[in-house]
C-alpha cells in the first residue's frame, strides 16, 4: 500500500464527497494522480463504495440494537439466511467461532424488537440471543479518517517491496 493511497483514503474517510481539488491540497498529491489513484483503487476493489451516514432516529428508527446470537453449527446457514433477508438487519457479521453472529438491527420501538426476537426464536428454536440497545455512537468508521492530520502517515501491512516482506506499521497505531 502506497503512502499516497493512504493519504487519499484518509481524506475520503473524513469526507467521502470531498472534491479532488481539496484532496489534492490536503494531501500534497497532484490532482491528476489523485484522480488516477482513486480510479485504480475503485477498479481493484479497495474502495468498495461511497455511502452516507443516516440519523436513524430522525427517520423514526428509535432503537438500534446489537444482537449477539449463538447457535449450533447446523443452524448457522439457516440463521444467516433468515437474518440477511430481514429488513430490520442493517449489518450482519459472522464471528470467530463460526457458531456466533452479530447483527445491527433497527426498530421503531422496543415492542417491534421484541416481536422480531420472538419470531427469530420461533424460526431457530435452539439459539441464544443477547440484545443490547446501542444508545450513542461514540466513534463510527473512524479508522484512517483522522490520520492525515498526524502528518506521520506511512504504509502498513505487507510491504510491496521485493526487498522486504516485513510489515510496516502506521505511526498512529503505535
Amino acid at each position: 500500500m502506497r503512502t499516497s493511497d493512504l493519504k487519499i483514503l484518509s481524506a475520503l474517510r473524513s469526507n467521502g464527497r470531498e472534491t479532488l481539488t481539496k484532496i489534492s491540497a490536503d494531501t500534497g498529491i497532484q490532482i491528476s494522480l489523485v484522480f488516477d489513484r482513486l480510479k485504480s483503487m475503485e477498479q481493484e476493489g479497495l474502495i468498495k463504495s461511497y455511502s452516507c451516514s443516516v440519523d436513524w432516529k430522525r427517520i423514526g428508527l428509535n432503537r438500534r440494537t446489537l444482537l449477539l446470537i449463538r447457535m449450533p453449527q447446523r443452524l448457522r446457514e439457516k440463521a444467516q439466511a433468515w437474518l440477511a433477508r430481514s429488513h430490520h438487519i442493517n449489518n450482519l457479521w459472522l464471528l470467530d467461532d463460526r457458531c456466533r453472529l452479530a447483527a445491527e438491527a433497527m426498530f421503531v420501538s422496543l415492542r417491534q424488537q421484541e416481536v422480531f426476537i420472538k419470531a427469530l426464536r420461533k424460526e431457530l428454536e435452539d439459539i441464544e440471543i443477547a440484545a443490547h440497545e446501542m444508545v450513542e455512537n461514540l466513534k463510527w468508521e473512524g479508522f484512517l479518517s483522522s490520520c492525515l492530520r498526524c502528518k506521520k502517515l506511512s504504509a502498513f501491512g505487507p510491504s510491496n517491496s521485493t526487498k522486504s516482506q516485513k510489515a510496516v506499521h502506521h505511526d498512529c497505531l503505535n
